[in-house]
């Protein structure tokens, strides 16, 4: 490679906004011939404020830049530094911003956060501390500009080694993609190509190449793995009593091995729910062990009848945990051979066929991303796009490139035996004991016939307390604007941005068919000039139909989630005037769709000719056939909007701040009777699981929302208690002088609960999380709580201001004195072990709001049926999501703490019996906060936290 001067460069701003904050320090080191040769670093007076937490993270104080330079003077010494180099940084365009308007040369920029992506796809992180650690670089000086410019260039350096060692057709690849997409990192690629193409014959490098690993098949172990079947197996009580009892085989596995009667309990019910084909709902306590309560009976039964067994969860941590950890000592356990996976659903894995596609028409959109998925596709053995770190923007952009059931051509697919990842994921799932899935996948496997999972009768859904949310998405729909564009133009290309359609590829390629009918062929080519205009017209109505829909119904929304606000269709809105122009102009949709769907019959025809007369196989007849179908479904979804059913499905528009255009939502009203017919009526046996199921010790709620109580066979419940020492280990403390938040105005309960939290988290020292039912109500009072709590030596994180979930999590268990505030996902799925949490506040009694657009059908359908939904529906929910926060608390036999309720209802509603009966028995103190703050102090010092 010709040696280039590189400067690597790193800035410490006030803020995030060129616009509005300054650049405070400034460091740079040189790179030559490969190793670092000289460094600049400067102090800059921003003439600005600068706000606390920046002195928090980069120690840069006020009194440090006070008699500094501003600048304006030393930009000259810096540009003499920099001598036209090329600028190297970690996510170089932040600092660009704050530079640019002050520098005079014309440079090229280099971002090592892109150059990253690209050659260690399989990276969790790409912050500059997650790079350096994953390589063992030291980090000496993080979050001062001269320290995060070393560690840059050394990240550099070794990025520029990774380089050299891509094979050249993974870089021609990279090479071709690049040219149309202007970056330092293009540029760096091109380069890296130049230096080597002269030592290959040109006729290696002229066509583009599909880079892959080779057949993703190779690998999978035999199908005589499975040993020969026992129909008459039966899990017998011996078998379980030596694997669970003391002296068993867990108790010579498990170093901190604990005896638990609830976990050999459970796996006794799970073993005779599969001995008698019966069903089984079981809620675990926290601390039960219940993965391996149902896994070791699970693995048991499939390795010894030969009859597999589908575990479901909803979340991928929990998937992680099963296939990583306990499945491996589930198998050390009872030492036999068997094979499980973890199968996702088709999005999850990259579509060979759309790859190329996009490879072929390579222009400038999405090349970028292009290039991340380069190296990592002439690697990976799944295809599966979780290896890879995506941010949220590139989830978009991987949409492009997923499998889908609606754009797979199967058999007919060139991919489809020996590299189809898909295919791959089929044929594990056909040869292991175990397959771990997801509800979402589960429940599309089994009522839309996505047959990407082999038959089975034996299912344990794990986390059941979510399958009544994931059957109301997975049976329901939703009809976005862009993804109708999307569709429209994989029959006919309407702009620079997409790629050829159906019919444009048809018309291509059957030009120069010279045996082909004339009258076929001109056919062929004659639907596509038809369907020009058409889909023009689709597009255009489209827009009009959204745009009457936004018109009429967005003054009516309201917050419906962490960034959205929803509004119901109901039979009054379909009543008035304006309602007819959204029926006109949904009507001129349909019937668009409908001539479109008259083009792809006729084509599809012809090349039913062309295929029966020649000898054909025309891949492009399977995907006029899935695109019959996907507007076939879209007409019959916004036939739903337009007309309403309300006996079975609510309607709904959502705005969201990242959308022109509003999403539309149809969702059953109960899922029920799906969930029966497609899941629990087809099974054998169906074990559901969650340490949140009953209500006070019932289980009447849970049982009638999913459809068990359909069952014509009796269907067994049991309720296993924590082996933890709820009793002994936790306080739960009432605050008695917050207004009622069921009455109050929003901003006085706001004022109160921030005052009142500022009392309780001092308290504790941090160690808290705080539960919040609206993140509205989170923001409000994470400013008014920040500042005084800082003053006390505390930092509050809070999700979506502080930065993702994922990364307060990190910080919050790191930093001692520090405290969470969280909404929705935070109520579960939260496990941290020790005293780095010992506070749990919930801030209000998690009802869902009625204005919720499935919660106020059911609740409309209740009201019809003269039942009371508030005690059917709303308060059997609320506690079970109530279950779900206090369980955030104790996750150990050693956990100790406090649950703290701002919410007066708990004690002074009759109702709040309920909420307390479901818990396990815990010591309850009901006073005003500063009281309770004296007793949380008190109580935390007797169960000896370091202070």
């Amino acid at each position: 490679m010709v040696k280039v001067d590189y400067v690597v460069l790193d800035l410490e701003t006030t803020g995030l906004n060129p616009q509005t904050d300054q650049i405070i320090e400034i460091g740079a080191v040189k790179i030559g011939h490969g190793v670092l040769c000289e460094e600049f670093s400067t102090l800059i007076n921003p003439r600005s404020a600068i706000p606390q937490e920046i002195t928090e993270l980069t120690g840069i104080s006020p009194e440090m830049v006070e008699h500094k330079p501003v600048i304006t003077e030393v930009i000259g010494d810096l540009e003499e530094f920099l001598h036209n180099g090329v600028l190297v940084g970690h996510n170089i365009f932040f600092d660009r911003g704050f530079l640019q308007p002050y520098l005079r040369g014309n440079y090229v920029w280099l971002d090592t956060v892109e150059l990253a992506k690209i050659l260690l796809p399989y990276e969790t992180g790409y912050s500059l501390g997650d790079l350096a650690r994953s390589l063992g670089m030291d980090h000496i000086y993080a979050h001062r500009a001269l320290g995060d410019a070393r560690t840059t260039a050394f990240l550099f350096l070794h990025l520029l080694e990774e380089l050299k060692k891509v094979d050249f057709p993974v870089l021609t690849t990279l090479y071709r993609l690049a040219q149309n997409h202007q970056s330092g990192v293009s540029a760096l690629i091109t380069q890296e190509f130049s230096a080597r193409a002269r030592f290959f014959p040109q006729d290696k490098i002229g066509s583009r190449q599909l880079v892959l690993m080779g057949d993703t098949n190779k690998g999978l172990f035999s199908s005589s793995f499975i040993k020969e079947k026992n129909e008459n197996y039966r899990i017998s009580q011996p078998e379980i009593d030596r694997l669970f009892q003391p002296g068993g085989h867990l108790s010579a596995i498990l170093d901190a091995f604990q005896y638990r009667r609830q976990q050999e309990e459970m796996a006794q019910a799970v073993s005779d729910s599969f001995n008698k084909d019966q069903h089984l709902v079981v809620e675990a306590g926290t601390g039960t062990g219940k993965s391996l309560a149902y896994l070791l009976p699970a693995l048991l039964w499939s390795v010894k009848s030969g009859k597999k067994v589908v575990v479901s969860t909803h979340t991928i941590n929990l998937q992680e945990q099963l296939i990583n950890k306990d499945i491996p000592l589930a198998g050390e356990i009872l030492g036999l051979d068997f094979h499980a996976a973890v199968i996702k659903g088709r999005s999850h894995y990259l579509c060979l066929r759309k790859w190329e596609h996009w490879l072929e028409e390579a222009g400038g959109e999405g090349q970028g991303f292009m290039m991340r998925l380069v190296l990592w596709l002439s690697q990976t053995e799944t295809g599966d796009g979780s290896e890879l770190s995506l941010a949220r923007k590139e989830l978009l952009d991987w949409q492009r490139f997923a499998a889908g059931r609606d754009t797979c051509f199967g058999a007919k697919c060139k991919f489809y035996r020996g590299n189809c990842f898909v295919s791959r994921a089929k044929k594990l799932a056909e040869l292991s004991h175990v397959v771990i899935v997801n509800h979402s996948l589960l429940l599309a496997n089994a009522a839309a016939n996505d047959n990407i999972l082999p038959d089975f009768k034996y299912l344990i859904i794990d986390e059941a307390h979510h399958l009544e949310k994931v059957a109301e998405d997975q049976f329901g729909a939703e009809i976005g604007f862009f993804d109708l564009i999307a569709i429209f133009n994989r029959v006919k290309k309407s702009g620079a941005n997409y790629p050829a359609g159906v019919l444009d590829h048809l018309a291509h390629k059957a030009a120069p068919w010279d045996f082909l009918d004339e009258d076929i062929k001109q056919g062929l080519v004659n639907s596509m000039h038809e369907a020009a205009p058409v889909v023009g017209e689709c597009i255009k109505y489209a827009g009009e139909f959204f745009a009457v829909l936004d018109a009429f119904l967005s003054h009516d929304s309201s917050s419906g989630g962490l960034h959205s606000r929803t509004v119901r269709i109901l039979p009054s809105h379909r009543c008035t005037e304006k309602w007819e122009g959204i029926l006109a102009a949904g009507d001129n949709l349909m019937v668009k769709m409908k001539e479109l769907m008259k083009i792809l019959l006729a084509s599809g025809e012809k090349i039913s000719l062309a295929e029966s007369g020649f000898g054909l196989e025309i891949v492009e007849s399977h995907e006029i056939n899935l695109l019959l179908s996907t507007l076939h479904q879209l007409i019959r979804d916004l036939k739903v909007v337009i007309e309403g059913d309300e006996d079975y499905f609510v309607s709904w528009v959502e705005y969201s701040g990242e959308n022109s255009y509003p999403l539309l939502h149809t969702a059953p009203v109960e899922v029920r009777e799906q969930l029966h017919q497609y899941l629990f009526s087809a099974k054998s046996s169906v074990v559901l699981t969650s340490a949140t199921l009953a209500v006070g010790g019932d289980f009447g709620f849970f049982s009638e929302s999913i459809g068990m109580d359909l069952s014509p066979a009796p269907v067994r419940v049991m309720q296993l208690e924590s082996p933890f020492a709820f009793e002994e280990n936790v306080l739960l403390s009432i605050a008695s002088d917050l207004p009622d938040p069921s009455v109050a105005p929003e901003f006085l309960f706001s004022d109160g609960v921030a005052h009142a939290l500022i009392k309780l988290i001092a308290a504790s020292k941090g160690r808290t999380l705080v539960l919040f039912t609206s993140h509205h109500q989170l923001k409000q009072v994470f400013e008014k709580i920040k500042g005084p709590l800082r003053q006390e030596g505390i930092t509050v994180y809070a999700h979506g201001l502080t930065g993702s979930r994922t990364k307060v999590l990190e910080s919050f268990k790191t930093r001692e004195n520090s405290v969470i505030l969280g909404a929705n996902s935070f109520w579960e799925g939260i496990d941290v072990v020790g005293e780095a949490l010992t506070s749990v506040i919930i801030v209000k009694l998690p009802f869902w709001p009625p204005t919720l657009p499935t919660v106020s059908a059911r609740l409309d359908r209740y009201r019809a049926l003269h039942i009371n939904g508030f005690r059917r529906y709303s308060l059997p929910q609320a506690i079970i999501r109530f279950k779900q926060g206090f369980g955030r608390l104790i996750r150990s036999h050693s956990d100790f703490g406090v649950i703290s309720v701002l919410d007066r209802r708990l004690y002074e509603k009759k109702y709040g019996e309920t909420f307390l009966k479901s818990l396990p028995k815990v010591k309850i103190t009901v006073d005003n906060t500063d009281e309770l703050a004296k007793i949380i102090k008190e109580w935390m010092h007797t169960k000896g936290l370091r202070q």
